[in-house]
């Protein structure tokens, strides 16, 4: 019986040694210079151009931009963030300024600060974007229907495509470049929020006014109409503009101007 009772309080000790080393592995430190954890999820564009430094929306030089917090879930400003590309053909500079060789292709990418390590996310090496073009009708007719009808309510796809003129002999397409689109209906710019009337989608029912060029260098959005805000029987229409910049300024073909009628279904 003594026994037993020894090897039950030997058991008990081990058992609290255990559990006092796992408490002590899984306790996450609270010191604001700990990276607890690390968000790389989005880059400042989605490709850079052959020989060119990765830019912004506003075509100005950009971080890859990580960002580190602590315990607490604050950021941690000045955090040294290291960048790691898992493919050839770009290089990293300190601050995360990434400048890319090839050109064409993909790389994938990383960050890790204080152990901590994201999973890897794709950069798009891209053509340089010359010129912007109709890849559709230019002009369609929307014949709208009450009660509202998404499927019949909605334009077709206004397409632009994204080409380069810098290699020889021909036109190549520039992919993963982004394209701004923009409705006006009645001399006022549409709102991205506004929905009472007529919007921009991705799919007919998500609203969105921007979209990435496909291989093809093509990218797409529709307009949804909404005729309950439009005075019964009239005809009327809706401008859509297509609009594609490198390095700040609008590439040539520049926006491309869509037309939509409006008018209600006989």
């Amino acid at each position: 019986m003594k026994s037993r009772a020894r090897a039950a309080r030997a058991l008990a000790a081990w058992a609290l040694t255990v559990a006092a080393g796992v408490a002590g592995c899984t306790e996450i430190s609270t010191s604001p210079a700990h990276v607890a954890s690390l968000q790389f999820d989005a880059l400042p564009s989605p490709a850079v151009v052959a020989g060119d430094t990765l830019r912004d929306s506003l075509g100005l030089a950009a971080s890859l931009g990580a960002v580190a917090f602590d315990g607490t879930g604050t950021p941690i400003a000045g955090a040294p963030i290291q960048y790691i590309a898992l493919d050839t053909g770009v290089t990293i500079a300190a601050g995360g300024i990434l400048t890319a060789q090839i050109r064409s292709g993909s790389v994938r990418l990383m960050a890790s600060a204080g152990g901590v390590q994201t999973r890897p996310i794709t950069l798009l090496i891209a053509r340089r974007p010359d010129t912007v073009a109709f890849a559709a009708a230019a002009r369609d007719t929307v014949d709208y229907v009450l009660p509202d009808n998404p499927a019949v309510n909605s334009s077709i796809e206004l397409a632009a495509r994204v080409v380069t003129y810098d290699t020889a002999g021909g036109i190549t397409a520039t992919q993963g470049w982004r394209v701004s689109f923009q409705a006006v209906f009645r001399g006022a710019v549409v709102a991205p929020g506004d929905t009472s009337v007529v919007f921009l989608t991705s799919n007919g029912t998500q609203r969105s006014q921007l979209d990435t060029t496909g291989a093809d260098g093509t990218a797409s959005r529709r307009l949804r109409v909404r005729p309950i805000g439009i005075t019964a029987a009239a005809v009327d229409s809706v401008t859509v503009l297509a609009t594609v910049r490198y390095r700040g300024a609008q590439v040539r073909g520049s926006p491309l101007r869509f037309v939509i009628l409006l008018r209600p279904k006989q």
